[in-house]
């Protein structure tokens, strides 16, 4: 549980309608500052109401020798706003860029949906945002601050001129790939299906969500408190603190426990090897603590030094398809923007064992080639994972242990894709939210850099005239009358969305 979860437990839905932006210690002057935000369509907070909170943060978590101060902020989704926190993101993030980018090039759309925010900019500024992974961190920034969704589209201009250095353009936040070593569960505590591939604590200097970790405890406390609000008022609930200690660095830890888990719980000991996951968030004492929702005895495993296998050539067959003119697949001539014609393109697709990029697999990839507006080539294959595929992946996509066992392993897979997209520009559905990190994540263990131009169909669509709120694959390709056969494996979506583009684009 963590620090807002502490709250949303004490209260349950009563105040559901706000978001906690940050917490602030202040050692100098010995206050912590809470700040909440909550939506312009809310009626304005009441003194009862701030009364209550205030008294839930001074008699629930006590915050020894600290001033308390909440604030409530109140959000407006407002053009003006939207577009001045989007300059100031900029601006701080990204020297010298924003002197290149100024409010005449952002033009933001309020929809019931979400927020789209174009932004146009010059072909190499675009570049330098697609591989800093710019778009991605600054939705996460306005999500932050307008407790809505937002889009991010970039849109090239090649008639701009920029004379800045991109390439020593000073940017805070870039995409970094975390280095996990792998455990092995012995016993489950709490919790199910544990990922066996922790990460460095020494590596972790912010809150952050879906952490795993490992290592040893160097101090287990059990507390407990009372109860004092809601529907479980005067019942004790336990919580144990503990310090683990991975050999890099130290993180302190704590479980809110179910009376359930009292006893597994009070047996473990200092110097057990535990793997832990949770989220990290600063708590009462304004220090990064891992709030933990799964627990399981472990060991760490050797790294084996496997015999590496050499990579002697192509592993995967590129299949060449008799050019599918358009007018036959839509049953007219048909002429494409200059986003298509003249242009080749690579649209792919990934199946892999999870969400997270961080340390989950691909284990199937599929591409087509589209050259002016024709689909020539087909790029199919399945990926040998190090792990088992779990099940509700087999269920999705039908993809099981059996079907990987002999496919060749990614560092093969990629070295055939990186020749197969060379020169060519990179499209996919849901692209840069899901399908490049996994690659760019693999890409960099083999010194392999895709740096090409991107489209993003699902963006593609959200632009468009389609009638629609939602815009998976399946529901874009159903409303523009395109066959999605199989969906959930890599070629049949590849084909798919090339067909998407391709409608999308029509001149």
């Amino acid at each position: 549980m963590n620090f807002e979860q502490a709250f949303n437990f004490a209260f349950g839905e009563k105040y559901q309608k706000f978001h906690l932006k940050s917490v602030v210690v202040r050692k100098q002057s010995a206050e912590v500052t809470i700040t909440f935000l909550y939506p312009s369509t809310e009626p304005d907070i009441t003194e009862e109401e701030k009364k209550e909170i205030f008294d839930f943060f001074k008699k629930e978590l006590i915050f020894e020798k600290l001033t308390i101060k909440v604030k409530f902020l109140k959000v407006y989704l407002e053009e003006k706003l939207i577009l001045k926190a989007v300059l100031s993101y900029i601006q701080q993030k990204i020297k010298l860029a924003n002197t290149y980018i100024s409010s005449e090039n952002i033009k933001i759309h309020i929809t019931p949906i979400d927020v789209v925010v174009d932004i146009e900019m010059s072909s190499r500024l675009n570049k330098f945002f697609i591989e800093n992974k710019i778009q991605n961190d600054l939705a996460r920034f306005l999500e932050d601050n307008f407790l809505s969704n937002f889009v991010i589209n970039i849109i090239e201009n090649k008639d701009f001129i920029d004379e800045v250095d991109i390439d020593n353009v000073e940017i805070k936040t870039t995409y970094k790939v975390t280095k996990r070593y792998n455990v092995e569960v012995v016993k489950e505590i709490v919790g199910k299906n544990f990922t066996t591939k922790p990460e460095f604590i020494n590596g972790i200097h912010s809150p952050k969500v879906g952490v795993i970790v490992a290592g040893f405890i160097k101090k287990i406390e059990r507390k407990d408190f009372v109860i004092k609000k809601g529907k479980r008022e005067g019942e004790t609930k336990a919580y144990f603190n503990i310090v683990l200690d991975d050999g890099k660095g130290k993180l302190e830890c704590v479980y809110f426990c179910p009376k359930r888990y009292e006893k597994p719980m009070e047996a473990l000991e200092e110097f057990m090897y535990v793997l832990l996951q949770g989220d990290v968030n600063v708590n009462k004492m304004g220090k990064l603590c891992l709030y933990i929702e799964k627990i399981a005895l472990a060991q760490k495993l050797e790294q084996e030094e496997k015999p590496k296998m050499i990579y002697q050539g192509k592993v995967v067959e590129i299949e060449k398809l008799p050019a599918l003119e358009q007018d036959t697949m839509f049953g007219r001539m048909i002429n494409y923007n200059n986003k298509i014609a003249g242009r080749t393109i690579v649209v792919f697709d990934i199946e892999t064992t999870g969400l997270n990029p961080d340390v989950d697999q691909i284990i199937e990839l599929g591409a087509v080639k589209i050259v002016d507006g024709n689909i020539i080539e087909k790029f199919s294959t399945f990926v040998k994972p190090t792990k088992k595929i779990p099940s509700d992946v087999v269920n999705l996509t039908g993809i099981t242990d059996k079907m990987v066992e002999n496919a060749p392993p990614i560092e093969f897979v990629l070295r055939d894709f990186y020749d197969f997209t060379r020169d060519c520009v990179l499209c996919g559905h849901n692209i840069i939210g899901f399908d490049i990190k996994f690659i760019k994540r693999e890409a960099e263990n083999l010194g392999l850099d895709f740096d090409n131009e991107i489209i993003d169909t699902m963006n593609e669509a959200r632009v468009s005239n389609l009638k629609t709120s939602k815009f998976n694959l399946g529901t874009v390709t159903k409303l523009l009358g395109i066959s999605l056969v199989g969906a959930h494996r890599a070629w049949n979506d590849a084909f798919a969305t090339a067909q998407v583009l391709l409608k999308l684009n029509e001149a």
